[in-house]
């Protein structure tokens, strides 16, 4: 059962002042003694309790109109297109879309989601959740708005969630480089913690399984996170393993530098054959093919806030999990 939040008649019993002394302490008023402002601020820190800006001038059940969406990284054309899914919806409930991301760093996610619910009081959530145990922080948080994750879930938090075939769509991937006979296919990833990352590597081990092709640890990459990164792993790897005949990279900014990679190794154009998760701006215009595994990512953010305005509206039940399915293509060159 959820712990009830803090109140400041709490934090006065703590601290042994009365709500009025911890009321100027926390509008940091003048002519308070520093040994009581002391019992006060460690009262604060040791119940957790949050003062919440926007609910002084809140009236009960009035809301902001606004929910806020967190994601990982502005700059990849992956959270753009569920931004505009995501966007298109609210607009559609009358509700304006804040949106932030936390750059893979819990603490960023904790700061923002704090901020977003207790402070700003948004009416609701869509969370990209980072790789960290969440648990204490989004029970906390669910209290006072629903949420949704969206791409991957924290262990252990009841809520809906939108995510993707990360697996199935990982296994066809290699599934095809293994029909077209290859047989010593690398791995770069990202975080193997993330839920998105540990699907496709299980993905990845389940097709070479299949294939009667032994799993080698030498040939995986892995908490590679840029394209810089995983140009410069890949290159590595295929100095350090000249019989690589192929590699999945698990989503766009690793397939980006693996083609790179590729490219610039003598020989390895024509030879190695790339595969990756996740679609590719101007995949069609490159000289030899590459397979990716695609699928609607604005149907994503849209679903995801339909769900999302859903509880708002007051939809109970067990928390709803959807997944979206997956599509291989083959961009550039000639298809094989």
């Amino acid at each position: 059962m959820s712990q009830r939040r803090p109140t400041m008649h709490d934090v006065a019993r703590a601290a042994g002042v009365s709500p009025a002394t911890v009321s100027r302490v926390v509008n940091n008023e003048r002519y308070i003694r520093e040994q009581t402002r002391a019992a006060v601020e460690r009262a604060i820190a040791e119940l957790g309790f949050q003062r919440n800006e926007a609910a002084r001038s809140l009236r009960p059940g009035q809301t902001t109109d606004t929910v806020a969406l967190i994601i990982e990284d502005v700059a990849n054309p992956f959270w753009s297109a569920v931004t505009d899914g995501a966007e298109e919806v609210a607009r559609r409930h009358q509700h304006m879309l804040v949106v932030a991301s936390t750059r893979q760093s819990y603490d960023r996610e904790r700061d923002l989601l704090r901020d977003l619910v207790l402070r700003r009081r948004v009416d609701g959530l869509l969370v990209v959740p980072t790789a960290h145990n969440q648990h204490e922080l989004h029970a906390e948080l669910s209290r006072w708005a629903p949420m949704v994750f969206i791409d991957r879930t924290p262990v252990g938090v009841p809520a809906d969630a939108v995510v993707l075939d990360n697996l199935g769509g990982a296994r066809g991937a290699v599934e095809h480089l293994l029909a077209q006979g290859h047989r010593r296919i690398a791995y770069v990833g990202g975080d193997p913690s993330v839920t998105t990352g540990a699907r496709r590597l299980a993905g990845y081990k389940q097709a070479l399984k299949r294939a009667g092709v032994g799993f080698d640890r030498s040939l995986v990459r892995l908490n590679v996170h840029t394209v810089a990164d995983a140009l410069a792993t890949a290159t590595g790897l295929l100095a350090e393993s000249p019989a690589v005949d192929a590699v999945f990279a698990d989503n766009n900014r690793m397939c980006v530098g693996v083609l790179q990679a590729v490219h610039e190794h003598p020989g390895g154009a024509g030879r190695v054959a790339v595969a990756g998760f996740d679609d590719i701006e101007l995949a069609a215009l490159l000289p030899e093919p590459v397979t990716l595994v695609t699928y609607d990512a604005t149907a994503m953010g849209a679903h995801a806030a339909e769900l999302l305005f859903a509880r708002m509206n007051g939809a109970d039940g067990p928390p709803r999990r959807s997944t979206h399915r997956t599509t291989r293509v083959t961009r550039g060159g000639r298809p094989a």
